[in-house]
């Protein structure tokens, strides 16, 4: 991502975020064989890398310059006006898998839905799950990059003061918190039962957030075009390539010695220095390929990511729905060819079309003026009017009320 202010919306956020989006609802639906092609099966790094960053980037654009226009005291109310509409949609989200679930159970005999949707403590223990959930110490699996964004959009008004003092210090303290997570092992609890933190750390994760607020907030320069630069990118996801394709590492055993190496050091909890530098090759590469080319984003056959990338908060509720739907359906339907193609027809076209029907509410529609009607006038009679004494009384009194007329 280049810091040079854009016009307008910026085609590479709404597309690559609508590209998230749909990689996040193959990524966690079961059986669908989409799953197999997708960005984390060919490398160290995931639509979450990409999505969190992409996310740094808008929330600079979005709330960057309210702390700018508005002060401090104001960007730092939006930002927790932000977290608090997040909140309430993880909330809402744990609610409708959770009824999903209960409806699944209920109706099919097998699978076990409450172990594979990770909320059986739930339903077993309502009443301390509740209170667990509402204070974000309870965050079952899948449901965790919604808490890990209300986190660090927590720490912009911390980093903005930083910026005040110097554009420097907002990234060299989140570097910091990346260091110390990694050290410490500082993180919060997901499950009671189990002991365990949350899947995606955010003190961690708030390094790659704050890497792409920090760019788009010109905090720090992007690298300009770079022939060697370009080329070492394109040799770091050659060598995640070769390390995660199937079946490789047995023709060769040497690529399967760099393959545990590299793999035993690519921790996704910790956002383990491997992930980073394979996502910002990546998103080097890919930047550079569109350097002075980002119209080809605007293409009429993109409108739909675009469009769903426009609408990301609601757009990433409906994948996590439809994913755990869309399984729910292969299970009792089969996995077979004509079942990958309507469910991941249908999962898709209705993750599409939830973004149409979000954006037509956000536009107000009943808030436009109405189109004026014209009043459509008779016609005037061109024939000469019959003397007074023909018409008699009542004709008389309507001949004076017509000529009275303008």
């Amino acid at each position: 991502m280049t810091a040079a202010p854009v016009r307008g919306r910026d085609p590479r956020l709404d597309v690559f975020r609508g590209l998230a989006m749909c990689i996040i609802l193959l990524a966690h639906m079961r059986w669908t064989v989409l799953a197999d092609y997708i960005p984390a099966r060919f490398g160290l790094s995931d639509a979450a890398e990409m999505f969190v960053f992409l996310s740094g980037c808008a929330s600079a654009i979005a709330f960057g310059g309210t702390f700018r226009r508005a002060g401090f005291l104001i960007g730092s109310a939006r930002i927790a006006y932000r977290c608090g509409q997040l909140y309430f949609a993880h909330l809402m989200l744990f609610f409708i898998i959770a009824a999903l679930v209960a409806g699944a159970s209920a109706t099919f005999a097998a699978p076990d839905y409450f172990e594979l949707a990770y909320i059986t403590w739930f339903f077993v223990d309502p009443a301390s799950a509740l209170i667990r959930l509402f204070s974000l110490t309870y965050v079952p699996a899948y449901l965790d990059i919604m808490p890990v964004y209300i986190v660090v959009l927590a720490l912009v008004p911390a980093m903005m003061a930083l910026s005040r003092v110097h554009l420097l210090l907002a990234p060299a303290a989140s570097v910091a918190l990346y260091l110390a997570a990694n050290v410490t092992g500082w993180n919060f609890l997901a499950d009671p039962i189990e002991g365990r933190g949350w899947f995606l750390n955010p003190f961690a994760w708030q390094l790659i957030f704050f890497a792409g607020f920090s760019l788009s907030a010109g905090w720090i320069a992007p690298p300009g075009p770079n022939r060697h630069l370009f080329q070492a990118a394109v040799g770091v996801l050659a060598i995640g390539l070769v390390v995660k394709l199937p079946g490789l590492a047995d023709w060769l055993p040497p690529i399967g010695a760099l393959g545990s190496l590299i793999l035993d050091h690519s921790d996704k909890t910790l956002l383990d220095p491997m992930r980073l530098v394979h996502f910002l090759s990546a998103a080097y590469v890919v930047n550079s390929l569109l350097e002075g080319r980002t119209r080809l984003l605007e293409h009429p056959l993109l409108r739909p990511i675009r469009k769903v990338g426009q609408q990301a908060l609601p757009s990433f509720l409906f994948s996590i729905v439809l994913s755990n739907a869309g399984g729910i359906a292969f299970d009792q339907l089969g996995a077979g060819w004509p079942m990958q193609i309507l469910v991941n027809a249908t999962t898709l076209g209705l993750l599409v079309g939830g973004a149409y029907v979000v954006g037509w509410f956000k536009s107000t529609p009943w808030k436009r003026p109405a189109a004026l009607v014209p009043v459509e006038t008779p016609a005037v009679s061109h024939r000469p009017p019959l003397p007074a004494a023909a018409r008699g009384p009542s004709s008389m009194a309507s001949a004076v009320q017509t000529e009275a007329r303008p």
